[in-house]
């Protein structure tokens, strides 16, 4: 996807480059709402629309960046703050999850990429909140190594999906899938965490976690025997 070209256009004033950069944020922004309606996309206002949504609400509220240019009380252009919103419009529209296309060419080939080298069970939707919440940043830094941490991530994913079937059947499972020692410690460990707020975590009772947590020691039991 070819990113929009941000220069100011030979002879464009501030002013005219301001109505330009709105005009363009403001077209993503309503698609963007848009696209959330359908089915699969309704995450897509969690990202680069959340982050806009949040700096116009700075400038005084509403949903759109074409608004009248910030003016001084002698009625001129007031060219800090008008600075301060040229910028804000850049970011979003540089942001790759301002648009569908963007945001399917990033984490749609990232989670297929990630679900085949690491065993995860990512939607591209998962994996643009897992990047986009600052979890992924956050999991780094306590645990240092990527791949172990996408890996643990996976024996959550499926110990997860575990956990729905038994709710389903109301009836205990077993799995049979080879993880080192390491992974399964950090998937246990992630899975404790209180302090990081995760989002692969969200929604999850007490209970539902205390049972994925002994679905995962069954699992590593079961590599132990092995």
């Amino acid at each position: 996807m070819r990113p929009y070209n941000l220069d100011y256009r030979p002879g464009e004033t501030d002013l005219q480059y301001y109505k330009r950069l709105a005009k363009v944020a403001d077209q993503r922004l309503l698609r963007l709402e848009r696209l959330s309606e359908v089915a699969g996309y309704e995450k897509v206002t969690n990202y680069a629309y959340d982050r806009a949504m949040r700096d116009l609400e700075i400038y005084g509220g509403g949903k759109r960046f074409n608004t009248k240019p910030p003016v001084n009380a002698d009625g001129t252009i007031d060219n800090r703050l008008l600075s301060e919103k040229l910028a804000d419009m850049r970011t979003f529209l540089s942001s790759v999850t301002s648009t569908k296309a963007g945001i399917e060419q990033v984490y749609s080939k990232r989670a297929q990429t990630f679900n085949e080298k690491f065993g995860t069970d990512y939607t591209w939707q998962d994996l643009a909140d897992l990047y986009q919440s600052g979890d992924a940043d956050r999991l780094l830094k306590r645990y240092k190594d990527s791949d172990i941490v996408q890996r643990a991530i996976g024996v959550i994913q499926q110990a997860e999906g575990k956990l729905k079937e038994e709710m389903k059947k109301n009836k205990k499972v077993t799995i049979d899938k080879k993880k080192d020692r390491l992974v399964f410690e950090k998937a246990l460990d992630i899975l404790g965490t209180t302090d990081l707020n995760l989002s692969i975590l969200k929604g999850k009772t007490a209970a539902q976690k205390a049972r994925m947590e002994e679905i995962i020691k069954e699992m590593q039991k079961e590599e132990r025997q092995k």
